[in-house]
């Protein structure tokens, strides 16, 4: 009794001095810091045209969202642009130089309604344009040159501002993500039909609302709150085309837009909303050419809203939990060479992976993965939440590399597959194992 006695006090003694679990974000541990923005970066009417140059009347504003994180050793930014495509190499370095973000995501919802700088314009049906052409756009179009539209140079320029007005603000933060399911009346459909005889049929809308595989029905939430435990910021990612309002000659955000707006909503001025693109590459909404006229906003605005209730439902299952480590903030560049489907030549393709806490990982890539990445990478990573950010570009390697389908997808053909797609067939499989390897590592450190 009396050793039992003496265990106790030791072990009082041992509590008294401070040796209990820190929660995760307290006053006493401010190892993470965040900040957010946002910045309006609607285009003037005059000037607004589509990717395939038509003309467009506003009736969204854009924005670009920005979300920095920082801990003692690293710090990076995570921007969410309204746009079909954006990888700016000059915001990346302006951003470094300016501000000292060691890293800088670009992540574009892909909203094909809005504003398209001069130098990105096709033509389609007319090929061969630098998305059919076989080749890296990294080396068809001249991405620095995309400045010269006075635009685009406006929207570099400003999210460069947003960038540091979120790093000049930072506080101290909680970081919780999770996962979960999504089922909606609205979303999303593999528009890969592939027939009984191997063909493969563009399913463009899918309104019987047909079963249709692979999806992934899941959609990753991030919070950030501070420390008095209010959310500051809820991040959401899932997959899926915002095209439901692209041919409709009107400046959109799609169901992107309408998602953040319920979200701010929801929760309040002082939060933020940003949407986070997917492995999208073969997923599309249900409804498309069979909407007319206002009944088109309206659906996209109902499927926004479903989705940003999906998220929010998520979000309030999500707590604080106790650690007991120091708080981290690790990320991994990587440079995969990769061949080109047909011909001797090779693309360099950047990959950044992020791991925080231990419980959530980010991989950008700069392209369209198809949804079949993301289900596998979801289950060889040792991270439940791991989540793909698809058209994300991180300032190495080509700024896009257009769709990226599986093995099986190239042998059957198709959208996205044979066309609009250059790499060679495995080159998703390798950004996959990669991702993996990336996040094994990170893990150790």
């Amino acid at each position: 009794m009396k050793n039992f006695n003496l265990l106790f006090a030791l072990l009082f003694s041992f509590v008294a001095l401070g040796a209990t679990p820190k929660t995760y974000g307290n006053d006493d541990t401010p190892n993470l810091l965040a900040g957010t923005s946002k910045i309006d970066i609607t285009p003037p009417e005059k000037d607004a045209v589509n990717l395939t140059g038509q003309p467009l009347r506003k009736r969204d504003s854009l924005y670009a969202r920005v979300v920095v994180l920082k801990d003692q050793k690293v710090s990076l930014a995570i921007v969410s642009v309204d746009l079909i495509v954006f990888s700016s190499q000059k915001v990346i370095l302006e951003a470094q130089k300016k501000w000292g973000i060691d890293h800088v995501i670009l992540c574009a919802t892909h909203t094909h309604a809005a504003m398209a700088p001069r130098g990105l314009l096709i033509k389609p049906p007319f090929s061969p344009d630098w998305t059919r052409n076989g080749k890296d756009p990294g080396t068809t179009i001249d991405w620095p040159a995309l400045s010269s539209d006075p635009w685009y140079a406006d929207t570099e320029d400003k999210i460069i501002t947003a960038i540091g007005k979120a790093t000049k603000n930072l506080f101290k933060a909680r970081l919780i993500s999770g996962k979960g399911a999504f089922e909606s009346a609205y979303m999303a459909h593999n528009r890969r039909l592939v027939r009984d005889d191997g063909s493969v049929v563009a399913m463009w809308e899918n309104p019987d609302r047909r079963h249709t595989k692979p999806v992934d029905p899941t959609v990753g939430v991030i919070r950030i709150d501070d420390l008095a435990g209010k959310p500051r910021a809820l991040m959401v990612q899932y997959a899926c085309h915002p095209v439901t309002t692209m041919s409709a000659g009107m400046v959109s955000r799609d169901f992107p837009g309408a998602m953040v707006d319920h979200i701010e909503q929801e929760l309040g001025e002082n939060c933020m909303g940003m949407f986070l693109q997917g492995a999208q590459g073969d997923l599309d909404p249900f409804d498309l050419h069979n909407l007319k006229g206002e009944n088109r906003f309206n659906i996209v605005r109902m499927a926004g809203i479903s989705l940003a209730k999906g998220a929010l439902k998520i979000s309030s299952t999500l707590k604080s939990i106790q650690k007991t480590e120091i708080d981290t903030l690790r990320v991994k560049e990587s440079l995969l060479v990769l061949a080109y489907r047909n011909g001797t030549n090779t693309s360099k393709v950047g990959i950044l992976t992020v791991v925080i806490n231990n419980d959530l990982a980010l991989v950008a890539i700069p392209g369209e993965p198809f949804i079949s990445h993301q289900i596998e990478l979801t289950a060889k990573s040792p991270i439940k939440n791991t989540l793909i950010l698809g058209l994300a570009y991180h300032g190495k390697g080509s700024p896009f590399v257009v769709y990226i389908p599986t093995v099986q997808a190239v042998k059957e053909g198709g959208y996205g597959a044979t066309e609009c797609s250059f790499l060679a067939a495995d080159a998703g499989e390798k950004m996959i194992s990669e991702a993996v390897l990336s996040i094994q590592s990170l893990l150790k450190q």
